[in-house]
């Protein structure tokens, strides 16, 4: 298996590499022993090297999460997003003739 916490090697021309698929040697501070643990496990049973499971399924969860994550609105978007609709239909509701305002007001809150 790849060892995640290896140094790069400065005589290796795929260190020197930060472009492309070429594969580079790297570390990874800061990852306790159960998460690789883990990870190994995953990649032995996925039947692939630490490298290939990081470069394909981790990679693919990643970005799926990247794509399909917004940030939450602020309160500030939210409160101009409900003064928007509530200008849009006050803008509806007077074009209606008097009475026809009664019923779409009981419709929506009666």
């Amino acid at each position: 298996m790849e060892d995640l916490n290896s140094t790069p090697d400065p005589t290796n021309d795929n260190s020197a590499s930060s472009k492309g698929s070429s594969p580079v040697t790297w570390s990874i501070r800061g990852v306790e022993r159960d998460t690789r643990a883990v990870i190994e496990k995953a990649a032995e049973r996925a039947g692939k090297t630490i490298g290939q499971y990081v470069n394909e399924d981790i990679r693919s969860l990643v970005q799926g999460q990247l794509t399909q994550s917004q940030l939450p609105a602020a309160p500030i978007d939210i409160q101009n997003q409900i003064d928007h609709l509530t200008k849009m239909v006050e803008g509806i509701a007077n074009r209606l003739p008097e009475q026809g305002k009664k019923s779409v007001w009981r419709r929506l809150f009666g």
